[in-house]
């Protein structure tokens, strides 16, 4: 049976670390790549609205909750996947961002956990639909950044 409780995806970016850090911490920066209008300050208990620019996800509203900063190496929020109106009391789940130092770049890992929280009626959809979104994100974060190098 497939472990449907987290999703590890990662890119290699020809780019510092310092430089990809700002891409995934500065909001305006956030936006850009990640396609929405982010309201708000990464802080640590922060609160930000998101409002989706994606394609044929126009206009979706989501919140995400910061949950760690530690410069240049992790960032974390807490969200509710794949849901503009999530269940009342559905847990979230966890959102990490790890970036690590490597020969000639960064090393960008995202993991997604919490999904065996997720009901089960919305867990296989959520987790599917994320497992491709942070690819497609990475891509378009690698895309960003590397076209400046």
């Amino acid at each position: 049976m497939a472990d449907l409780s987290r999703i590890e995806r990662s890119v290699f970016i020809r780019a510092p670390r310092a430089r990809v850090w700002r891409a995934i911490t500065n909001v305006a920066e956030f936006s850009a790549w990640f396609r929405v209008v982010a309201e708000g300050e990464f802080a640590p208990g922060a609160r930000v609205r998101m409002t989706s620019t994606h394609p044929g996800c126009e206009g979706i509203v989501f919140f995400i909750e910061i949950a760690d900063v530690e410069p240049e190496r992790t960032f974390s929020w807490r969200w509710h996947p794949g849901a503009q109106q999530p269940p009342e009391d559905e847990p979230q789940t966890l959102v990490e961002f790890h970036l690590t130092e490597e020969d000639g770049g960064t090393r960008v890992t995202v993991i997604e956990s919490g999904f065996e929280q997720i009901s089960l009626a919305r867990r296989a959809a959520a987790f599917e639909d994320n497992t491709k979104g942070w690819e497609f994100q990475l891509n378009a974060l690698d895309g960003y950044v590397g076209r400046e190098v």
